[in-house]
């Protein structure tokens, strides 16, 4: 028997299922009645019934228009109605588009007013779009990419990089108007044979609500913000997007949520496993991080004052194995010391909290608000447990230990002003400052990435979570005393066919060693730095189909030293969709970008830092085929500003961002400038289709 591919797979699936599930219907007021359609071109007859025709299947058969749509209209007096449609004469689907669902036979239902209008079901969705069952909604998508590239390291030649395919499908399933959920399964082509394909869960959750409650057990969704001003869980920033595209807390993480509401409170806690914690990066290298979230938001209105109180907790926990080359001077004192000689793995467990307490103050009501949090801070990192520390019956278990590595405390406090003084302008004013106080002598910092405060590995765990993983964490020494001062402006603008943002951010640091750093930078005891950011965005609906925009950013870097010159980055970004002829579009995303001053650590010594000024251009465009909303081809030269690797269907407006991580991950001898000119000089034809249902 012959195999198909995953492309011919995932596509006859996807057309079965748009052939077969109905996309569309409604029920609408119309001259002379209601109107009832019903979107099923396959269909060979739909008839209607209901209450209103003691659910004869033969009183009121649909008429097919040319586009597909079956319709009719019945005259129906004020009251409530259940109904369903007959297709085919023997299969009794419920309305896909009507929310409502009334009786135990999951019929869809409609309310009439004494003015002969439709009650509306405000905020309510539909929850089925398919024959199958009347509470499954049914969707997903396809999507198939083909990129031709030429002038990639070490190959001159044109050549056709290995096609992506893959094939999402959605199941949502509203059991009673208390349970509900949504399973998405992901297949897809792998790195190895043509013929290789993998499959996973991609996301899904479950809700439950009753009484007072609402849990939500959830897996790889955005779903987790909080509205404290320190925004202590939730948006994540992706780089390379201005300005930086914001994802709510959730993506790489699996979890449970619960929502309640008692005695004028609300009460919101979760609780995650964050197994992919950098989510953009290399997913084989990021995966298992065993960082926990635990976090709960309390909140009460007195007045017209909001109170709120806000507990955030990350632990990371890493088995660590000591067999090898790995050391560590706490666990050889402890190995000495302790009864514990047999251990050789180690789980390192290191606790951020923050604890904190806010009020939100409407100062001129629908004019001027503030808000205001002050936070408590900890850092506290110590090697937990051990793999033979206690003895189960004739064999060594894993026991608890208390093997301390490194303390920090400090506070966080932030306040925020918002103001919309004209109906087409809103204004954000947002200041924060924290202080941390440093390690003691002898203490050390373990992280898996770097941390944002100025440090320099001092070595490397590389048996972490198994001897043949990937994973390796940096071991830093002390950590210093830090002061930061962080200003946010921003204002947005929309009127008429014009619309407009402008922010101002600015990052004031200084970092004070216990004792001088020897560094790529050379040697220091105290660090002071303000990094500077200026963004204007805007755009015009300049006709029905045509819209302009424009972006730009400049990213500054000042610093208190006198071997380190001032850098920055002036990057701007013009668009254009431009509707030119029926279901016929044409997309231009043209970045330019300039670097001043910037260190090229690779060609230098501490002596001698070498600066470099360089300006890259890098065009997009492509043409746009859209004969229906759910379906699109498109054809671009150039790297595409859009990333669709692990992402929702729409894409991530992050493509050239993650283009050049993905240069920089596979080239480490190269830095920032090498990676834009690469970028620059990138000659890719791209070939972009999706079908979704």
């Amino acid at each position: 028997m012959k195999h198909r591919g995953i492309s011919g797979v995932a596509l006859m699936a996807a057309v079965a299922l748009l052939a077969t599930a109905p996309a569309q219907a409604g029920v609408s007021r119309v001259d002379g009645g209601i109107e009832f359609t019903f979107d099923h071109p396959s269909a060979g007859s739909v008839s209607l019934a209901g209450d209103f025709n003691s659910w004869n299947m033969n009183a009121e058969p649909l008429t097919q228009d040319e586009d597909g749509v079956w319709r009719v209209v019945v005259d129906l007096g004020p009251g409530e109605y259940g109904y369903k449609f007959v297709v085919n004469g023997s299969e009794w689907v419920a309305d896909p588009e009507n929310p409502r669902v009334v009786g135990d036979f999951g019929n869809s239902g409609i309310t009439i007013n004494d003015d002969g209008d439709l009650v509306s079901e405000e905020d309510a969705d539909p929850i089925s779009n398919t024959s199958v069952n009347s509470r499954v909604q049914l969707n997903g998508w396809y999507r198939a990419t083909y990129d031709w590239q030429a002038s990639v390291p070490s190959d001159p030649r044109w050549r056709l990089n290995r096609p992506a395919h893959e094939f999402y499908i959605a199941v949502n399933p509203t059991v009673t108007s208390m349970a509900s959920g949504n399973a998405t399964v992901r297949l897809s082509t792998g790195a190895g044979d043509i013929k290789e394909i993998s499959a996973d869960i991609y996301s899904g959750h479950l809700t439950l609500e009753g009484g007072l409650f609402s849990v939500t057990g959830f897996y790889n969704e955005e779903r987790l913000q909080y509205d404290n001003p320190l925004e202590t869980v939730g948006h994540i920033d992706l780089d390379g997007t201005i300005p930086e595209e914001h994802i709510p807390f959730g993506r790489g993480a699996q979890g449970i949520m619960i929502d309640t509401e008692f005695w004028d409170f609300t009460l919101d806690a979760a609780y995650a496993n964050i197994y992919d914690y950098y989510i953009m990066n290399d997913p084989s290298v990021y995966d298992n991080t065993g960082t926990d979230l635990l976090a709960a938001r309390l909140k009460r209105t007195v007045g017209p004052v909001t109170l709120g109180a806000t507990y955030t907790s990350r632990r990371d926990g890493w088995w660590i194995g000591f067999e090898g080359t790995n050391t560590s001077p706490h666990i050889d004192e402890y190995l000495a010391s302790g009864p514990d000689s047999l251990s050789s793995w180690f789980e390192l467990s290191n606790t951020e909290t923050w604890i904190g307490f806010d009020a939100d103050i409407p100062v001129v009501s629908d004019l001027l608000y503030a808000k205001a949090e002050y936070s408590l801070y900890s850092y506290d990192s110590l090697f937990d447990v051990a793999n033979k520390a206690k003895i189960e019956g004739e064999d060594y278990s894993n026991g608890a230990i208390d093997v301390p590595v490194g303390n920090m405390d400090g506070w966080a406090a932030t306040g925020v002003l918002e103001s919309s003084p004209l109906p087409y302008l809103d204004l954000r004013l947002q200041v924060t400052k924290a202080a941390i106080d440093s390690m003691s002598p002898g203490e050390q910092y373990v992280a898996f990435g770097s941390p944002y405060w100025l440090a320099i590995p001092e070595g490397e765990f590389t048996e972490v979570t198994g001897t043949s993983s990937p994973l390796s964490v940096n071991v830093f020494g002390q950590a210093p005393e830090r002061d930061e001062l962080e200003f946010k402006f921003d204002a947005d603008f929309g009127f008429g066919i014009f619309d407009a943002g402008f922010e101002y951010d600015r990052a004031d640091f200084e970092w004070r060693y216990h004792e001088e750093v020897e560094g790529s930078f050379g040697s220091f005891d105290t660090w002071k730095e303000r990094i500077s950011r200026l963004s204007v965005t805007g755009g015009a609906d300049v006709a029905e189909r045509i819209r302009v925009g424009f972006a730009t950013e400049l990213l500054s870097g000042y610093y208190d030293v006198d071997y380190l010159k001032d850098a920055s980055r002036l990057e701007t970004i013009l668009t254009a969709d431009v509707g030119f002829w029926q279901d016929w579009n044409v997309l231009l995303d043209i970045r330019s970008i300039s670097y001043t001053d910037i260190p090229r650590l690779a060609q230098s010594t501490p002596d001698s830092i070498h600066f470099d000024d360089d300006g890259f251009l890098a065009p997009y465009v492509a043409l746009v085929y859209s004969p229906r909303e759910n379906i699109e081809v498109r054809v671009g030269y150039g790297v595409d500003p859009t990333n669709y690797v692990d992402t929702p269907v729409e894409g991530r407006g992050d493509g050239r961002g993650r283009w050049l991580s993905n240069y920089l991950w596979n080239h480490s001898d190269h830095d920032v400038l090498d990676a834009e000119k690469a970028l620059a000089d990138a000659k890719t034809i791209g070939v972009m289709a999706v079908i979704t249902f």
